[in-house]
Formats: C-alpha cells, sequence, structure tokens
C-alpha cells in the first residue's frame, strides 16, 4: 500500500514547545515535524514528548567531505549521536557530503579530486551505518544541486554512493527543488530508487511552499504510487509565502489533492 505522510520542518511550525509545534503542524494538516533547528536538543525533547518525527535533518557540525579534518571528525561524532536519537524516534537522518563547496563555481571546491571526495564520504557513511544499524535508525544520502555540492548531484549518483556503502540502514532521498534544476524529469528517478527511497523533500520552485510556483508536483506523486512509497514528505523550505496560519493550510490542501490523484492514501 502506498502511503505518504506530511512532515513540517519545525522552523515553520509555530509554537514555543515542540509539542506546541506538533500541535499547530497538526492543525495545518501535517502528521509530523521534521527536525533541523537544534535538532539534537530537539530529538532528545522528541523522545520525551512522544512527538512524532519525519526525519532530522541537519544539525550537524562540519562536514563529512569537509576539507579540514577537525570538521570532518565532528561531522561523524554529530552523525553518530544523531542515528542513535533516530533509532529512539523511528525516523532516518538526512545527510549529504558536503553543503557550499562545488568545482562548478569559482574557487570553492574542496582542493581534491570528485574521487577522493567520493571514498572520504563512502568510508565515513560505511562507518555511520554500521552505527545506525545497531541504533535501529536509516540514513538518507539528499543529492544537492551543483551550486551547494558536486559530488552527489543526482538521485542516480545518490544510489550509486549507497551501492558502495552497502548497507540496508542506508537509502536515497527526493528533493523537488534540488531535482528541478538537476533531473530531467521529477518522477523517473524516484521510480528508480524503488525500495531505495527513504524520503522526500518538498517545496515550490522558489522554496516556498508547494502550489505557489510553478513546480507540477504530479510526476513526484504518480512516482510514489507506482513504487508504493510508505514514508514521509516533509516540506523543507526557505520561507512562507505569508502567514503560516494561512499559507501551510492551502498548501496541504493543494498537495493532498494531488495524492488522490495519484490515489495515495
Amino acid at each position: 500500500m502506498t502511503r505518504v505522510r506530511l512532515g513540517l520542518q519545525d522552523k515553520f511550525a509555530p509554537g514555543a514547545s515542540l509539542a506546541a509545534k506538533l500541535a499547530n503542524a497538526q492543525r495545518f494538516g501535517f502528521d509530523a515535524l521534521e527536525l533541523s533547528v537544534d535538532p539534537i536538543t530537539a530529538a532528545a525533547e522528541a523522545v520525551r514528548s512522544h512527538v512524532p518525527v519525519s526525519a532530522i535533518c541537519g544539525g550537524y557540525r562540519g562536514w563529512l567531505i569537509d576539507p579540514d579534518a577537525d570538521s570532518r571528525r565532528r561531522a561523524v561524532e554529530d552523525l553518530s549521536q544523531l542515528a542513535d536519537l533516530a533509532g529512539e524516534l523511528g525516523c532516518g537522518c538526512v545527510v549529504v557530503p558536503i553543503w557550499g563547496r562545488t568545482r562548478n563555481l569559482p574557487n570553492i571546491g574542496t582542493g581534491r579530486t570528485r574521487e577522493e571526495d567520493e571514498r572520504i564520504f563512502v568510508d565515513a557513511m560505511t562507518r555511520l551505518a554500521q552505527r545506525a544499524e545497531r541504533a535501529g535508525s536509516r540514513l538518507f544520502i539528499e543529492p544537492l544541486n551543483r551550486y551547494q555540492n558536486d559530488v552527489c548531484q543526482t538521485v542516480a549518483e545518490a544510489l550509486a554512493l549507497r551501492d558502495r556503502i552497502g548497507s540496508d540502514a542506508v537509502f536515497v532521498m527526493g528533493d523537488v527543488f534540488h531535482m528541478n534544476i538537476e533531473e530531467s524529469d521529477l518522477g523517473a528517478p524516484l521510480r528508480a530508487a524503488g525500495k531505495w527511497l527513504g524520503h522526500v523533500h518538498l517545496a515550490d520552485n522558489q522554496r516556498r511552499e508547494p502550489g505557489t510556483g510553478h513546480l507540477d508536483l504530479r510526476p513526484v506523486f504518480a512516482a510514489l504510487a507506482a513504487i508504493r512509497y510508505d514514508g514521509f514528505a516533509s516540506f523543507e523550505l526557505a520561507a512562507l509565502s505569508g502567514q503560516a496560519d494561512e499559507v501551510l493550510p492551502r498548501s496541504v490542501g493543494y498537495v493532498r489533492a494531488l495524492m488522490a490523484e495519484a490515489r495515495i492514501g
């Protein structure tokens, strides 16, 4: 059975506590929160408060392929802790190789070859995957667009890295904002991921809530229906187009109508 539950990143849910944020998110039509603001602290609170969490996104220091060895070490330390917390929450952690360094723009590469960066990423993820396996959590490799990274830009590249890591705790994800830049089709890469698609990020083309731009999400939900996806699709946004109480329920209604069109329960 295909079942898509909707998550909202906690920074867009009003409320002084995680429980209050969840109550407002559910009032808007969401099923869970995605932790993106101080995730280590928030995840511990979610465990105590029994708050449903779609995923843990970001919040770790450094990057797994950072040019600085201490930053790589800190990233592994924080992601190890997040993997343990994700196990307690029954969710996964979103992982990117790096953000903000790319050979596609002048003078901001890592200083290594792509092959060297991939090897460092696979080595670090292999160790993290063992931690996730013990914790009962999952790791979601997220492709980013060419202007933010140059190691993992497409879902196919994420799948190739996943295969090299070779752990059942490692999945890939699709973020429609990045896919709109890098993929020729929004549905085919998700179909190709099949059982290894672990998470989805939703936004419109301008990184605001779905339904406010020109991105057609129908192929996304048709693909999720075709592979019988059973997981979360979370709103990851740069900003809202208006007040949360007004624009988020409208966007959820828009997304759920597309889901119904694709016969997703």
